[in-house]
């Protein structure tokens, strides 16, 4: 049995599984409070599927990119379980997640998440689906030159811009959150175990691609900690 968490947004998405097929599955709006609801919500699913944290046998984590905190926070989860237990941990990219539905597609397809204001995390299929960038709308209008398919939750940020921009280009997939399924962590993490085994817990740790983010959310922390 297999326990997936993604905690790369506000949107929560966590599973158990068998050999990567999940039994159980839940996700919400965690409103960027994943150190309080995670915990409960995990020993919640377990209850629904009467098991027993010694009945896992590995831990599939979301390692990013994402919010700062909200990787932080499942990410220091999935090592403890991992540590406690003695059990295997497994990571895959949050990007690799979201766009791995639309990977057979033979249209262009950008897969996105907000990084800020103005800019996205995005991956895409026209580089092989796995080189994350960072973008902002005029970047990502610059590269689209034939119809391509958008889809994520930063929709909810530019998707109308860039309809508005690129017309019958772009095909805006549906983008209500939570746009990741903690099955799809699941089956991706059981297959990259059965491969390579598990990692290296020292050396795993969350992905940050904007070093802006990244600084900024260290400066807070560094400010706490003084001010305590």
């Amino acid at each position: 049995m297999e326990l997936s968490i993604d905690t790369s947004t506000s949107f929560s998405s966590i599973a158990l599984s068998s050999k990567g097929k999940v039994i159980e599955e839940l996700t919400g709006d965690a409103k960027r409070n994943h150190s309080v609801e995670l915990s409960p919500a995990i020993w919640s699913i377990m209850d629904q599927a009467k098991l027993k944290p010694s009945n896992l046998k590995s831990v599939f984590i979301a390692k990013g990119p994402g919010g700062f905190s909200s990787l932080r926070v499942g990410m220091s989860f999935a090592k403890a379980m991992s540590l406690t237990l003695r059990i295997p941990l497994v990571s895959i990219g949050t990007l690799d997640i979201e766009i791995n539905p639309y990977v057979p597609d033979k249209k262009p397809v950008f897969a996105m998440i907000k990084a800020s204001a103005k800019s996205v995390y995005s991956i895409n299929n026209l580089d092989g689906g796995n080189s994350v960038k960072v973008m902002n709308v005029d970047e990502i209008i610059k590269k689209t030159t034939s119809q391509t398919i958008f889809f994520g939750e930063a929709m909810s940020v530019i998707g109308t811009e860039l309809v508005s921009k690129l017309g019958n280009l772009a095909i805006v997939k549906e983008y209500n959150p939570p746009t990741r399924k903690a099955s799809i962590l699941a089956a991706l993490a059981y297959e990259k175990f059965m491969e390579f085994g598990g990692e290296d817990i020292d050396k795993l740790e969350p992905v940050y691609i904007s070093g802006a983010q990244y600084e900024s959310a260290t400066r807070q922390m560094k400010s706490k900690v003084k001010n305590q």
